[in-house]
């Protein structure tokens, strides 16, 4: 599979993660706490594979930014590891408690 068709199904992904989510808040509020972590730590890892659909996202605010440049791919992976590393600390913090 080519990478931008790779990228495309996991923006897909992470789309349908974020419905999921948005209507267990409806349906189970008391368990979502572990959704959202979920959520976010998939949307992390999104970010540290694929910087290109992150950039393409921010290419509707911004469309003079070039996704293909491989020179700020650093930015997106960066945020998406401090987004992770959240994740893991509040994950960690919280497992006895849901």
């Amino acid at each position: 599979m080519r990478r931008i068709q790779q990228v495309k199904l996991a923006d897909w992904a992470i789309r349908a993660l974020v419905v999921v989510t948005f209507f267990a808040f409806f349906a189970a509020p008391s368990r979502l706490f572990p959704l959202v972590l979920l959520c976010f730590a998939a949307m992390a890892l999104w970010a540290m594979l694929y910087p290109e659909g992150v950039l393409g996202w921010g290419k509707t605010a911004h469309p003079a930014n070039d996704v293909n440049d491989r020179s700020i791919w650093w930015l997106p992976r960066l945020m998406g590891a401090f987004v992770l590393l959240f994740v893991i600390v509040l994950a960690l913090t919280f497992s006895g408690r849901w």
